[in-house]
C-alpha cells in the first residue's frame, strides 16, 4: 500500500542515456546517411537502483537491452528483488502494474554508515549480485536561485544556480535531479462550451471544468554531476542547474522547480560520467566506442555475463524555488506563449460536430447576422483547442504544492 500522493522518483536521465549505452552497435565512420540496424545483439540485464536516506518506497527497475531499431527496453518481469543490510535485514520489493518496476514492500531509509547489498532472480532463475555499498554522509544545499542571463550561445534567458558546502569535505561527488512545474494561462477564455447529442445537435453550456488555468510537471532528463575532489573546500558555487531560453512559455507566467542533490560514491560518479560521455552525439558517433560501461552489478553464475547498471546508495538534499516572469524581465520582455495561430473562425454547422468530436475546436462567442462572412457563415465562432483549453499542455489540478 503506497502512501496517498506518493510519486515514485523516476530514473529519466539514465534511461535516456541507456537508449544509447545499452549495448554496443557495429558504426562505421561516415558522413553520409545511414539506416542504423543491429548487426549482432546479445541480451544482458539492466538495472537502474538508486536507495536514498528517504523514509519511502524504494525504487528498483529492471528492463533488458534491446536493439537500434526496436522500439525500446522490454521490462524484466517477474523477478524476485531484495536488498539485505550489514546487520541481515531484508527488504523485499514486489513488481508494479509498471511491469520491470519494483517498489519495497514497506516505506524505509537507508542509514548513514550501513551497507547495503542488492540481490535480484530472474524469472529464468538467473541470479545477480551487486557490490556492498556503504551510505556515507551527505550535506544539505544551501540556497538555490533564479538569474537572468545569456548562456554560451549569448540567448537570453533564466540560470538556476545552487550553493553547496560541507564543512567536513566528505561529499565530493555529487549528482542532480530537477523537477519543474509551470503555470499555463489560456490565451483566450469563454465560459461556454458545446455539447453534441447522439443526433449531431449542438447546443452550448456553461463550462464545469476548468481550462483558463492549468500546470504541467516534467522532470529532468539529463545526466548533472559535480566533482570537488580536486578543490580546496567541498564547495559548489553557482553551480547551473537549469537554464531556460527567456521565450520559453514555461516561464511565461509562474515557474517552479524543486532540484534533488544526491551525494554519491565515487564510483557510481564515473559510472554516471562515463553513461553521459558515451550518450552525447558526439561521443556516439565517434571512432572510439567504450564498448561496455561496467558498473557494480555482476551475475553469481556466469562472471562473462554482461550486466548493465549500477546500484547507487545516496544521500539527498532537496529546495524548491518559484518566480514569475516579471520578477526577472521588467524590461518589457515579452514571454513565449504555448498556443500559436490563435485566429477564429466560423465553420459550417454541418462540419462543427465532427471538429468537437475530434477536440479540434473550443466555442468562442456567438455570431451575428450582421458578421461579414470572411471567417465562415457558421452560428459560431471558434478557436482551435489550444488556444482556450489550457488542458491542452497541462492538467487543470492546482499541485498540493504550489505557492502563489
Amino acid at each position: 500500500m503506497q502512501p496517498k500522493n506518493y510519486k515514485p522518483k523516476t530514473f529519466s536521465k539514465m534511461s535516456a542515456a541507456i537508449l544509447f549505452a545499452v549495448f554496443i552497435l557495429n558504426f562505421t565512420s561516415c558522413t553520409e546517411e545511414i539506416d542504423f540496424k543491429t548487426e549482432t545483439f546479445e541480451s544482458a540485464l539492466v538495472v537502474q537502483a538508486s536507495l536514498t536516506n528517504e523514509n519511502a518506497p524504494q525504487k528498483v527497475v529492471l528492463s533488458r537491452t534491446f536493439a537500434f531499431e526496436d522500439d525500446g527496453p522490454p521490462p524484466e518481469s517477474n523477478a524476485t528483488v531484495t536488498i539485505i543490510d550489514d546487520l541481515n535485514t531484508t527488504y523485499e520489493f514486489q513488481e508494479t502494474e509498471n511491469l520491470g518496476t519494483y517498489l519495497s514492500l514497506t516505506p524505509f531509509a537507508a542509514s548513514v554508515g550501513r551497507q547495503y547489498t542488492l540481490n535480484i532472480t530472474t524469472a529464468n532463475g538467473r541470479t545477480y549480485q551487486s557490490a556492498a555499498v556503504t551510505l556515507k554522509a551527505g550535506t544539505e544545499i544551501d540556497q538555490i536561485y533564479a538569474q537572468r542571463s545569456t548562456n554560451g550561445e549569448n540567448v537570453d534567458g533564466v540560470s538556476i544556480f545552487l550553493d553547496s558546502y560541507d564543512a567536513t569535505n566528505n561529499s565530493k561527488y555529487y549528482r542532480f535531479e530537477y523537477e519543474e512545474t509551470y503555470k499555463i494561462v489560456s490565451k483566450f477564455s469563454s465560459s461556454r462550451t458545446f455539447h453534441v447529442d447522439e443526433n449531431n445537435r449542438i447546443s452550448l453550456v456553461q463550462k464545469t471544468e476548468e481550462e483558463k488555468i492549468c500546470y504541467n510537471t516534467l522532470e529532468s532528463n539529463n545526466i548533472s554531476l559535480a566533482n570537488t575532489s580536486t578543490f580546496a573546500e567541498d564547495r559548489l558555487t553557482r553551480f547551473s542547474v537549469r537554464f531556460l531560453d527567456a521565450r520559453s512559455p514555461k516561464i511565461g507566467k509562474r515557474y517552479s522547480i524543486l532540484v534533488r542533490q544526491y551525494v554519491i560514491s565515487r564510483e557510481a560518479y564515473t559510472f554516471y560520467e562515463t553513461l553521459r560521455n558515451f550518450s552525447s552525439s558526439e561521443s556516439l558517433f565517434s571512432q572510439v566506442q567504450p564498448g561496455f560501461i561496467a558498473g557494480n552489478i555482476q551475475s553469481t553464475q556466469n562472471n562473462n555475463e554482461k550486466v548493465i547498471g549500477i546500484f547507487d546508495v545516496a544521500t539527498v538534499s532537496e529546495r524548491r524555488l518559484f518566480f514569475n516572469f516579471e520578477d526577472l524581465f521588467f524590461d518589457g520582455s515579452q514571454p513565449g506563449e504555448f498556443a500559436g495561430g490563435c485566429e477564429e473562425s466560423r465553420p459550417s454547422i454541418e462540419s462543427l460536430p465532427s471538429l468537437i468530436n475530434d477536440n479540434a475546436v473550443r466555442f468562442y462567442f456567438l455570431a451575428s447576422p450582421d458578421d461579414p462572412p470572411e471567417l465562415g457563415e457558421g452560428p459560431y465562432y471558434v478557436m482551435p483547442r489550444a488556444c482556450i483549453d489550457c488542458r491542452a499542455f497541462g492538467s487543470n489540478e492546482v499541485p498540493d504544492f504550489w505557492e502563489e
